[in-house]
């Protein structure tokens, strides 16, 4: 009895450490957090980009970055895709970033938005306007089916 004793104790304490240190280790570990606060096009003398500002609320350096914005037609159409990079963001720091355009379209959209740590591993990116923008998104889409059909009778 004393042996099957002894080895579930040994078991129990291996048990313990091991998740112990995966918990604990979690909770230390620092990352970055990107987050996309503010997004709007700006057309001027010719010229158009999309800017921004991003922030990282994470606990450790953002080291790099994209954003990529996708121009969208009269017609509601996705039409090309530019991507965007930005650098090294401090913890608790902000940065602005400006994605050159050119503007021939009506609308855009941040289809994708991506953060990394200076290992290259992905942290988390998130787009602050997001639930605002899908909030819009119904009525936007029955907005596109009417210009489409209105396009459509003119031909």
């Amino acid at each position: 009895m004393s042996g099957f004793f002894c080895r579930s104790l040994w078991r129990l304490t291996t048990l313990s450490i091991l998740c112990g240190g995966l918990l604990f280790s979690s909770w230390s570990w620092a990352s970055g957090e990107l987050h996309l606060s503010f997004h709007m096009v700006v057309a001027h003398g010719g010229q158009a980009y999309v800017g921004g500002t991003l922030v990282n609320r994470g606990d450790a350096p953002v080291s790099h970055g994209y954003v990529v914005v996708t121009l969208i037609d009269a017609q509601c159409r996705p039409q090309e895709s530019v991507l965007g990079d930005f650098g090294a963001i401090s913890q608790g720091e902000s940065r602005e970033f400006r994605v050159p355009l050119e503007w021939k379209y009506q609308r855009y959209r941040i289809t994708a938005l991506a953060a990394f740590d200076g290992d290259g591993a992905t942290l988390l990116a998130v787009d602050d306007n997001a639930a605002l923008l899908q909030s819009r998104e119904a009525d936007e889409r029955a907005k596109c089916v009417q210009l489409r059909q209105a396009a459509a009778t003119q031909l």
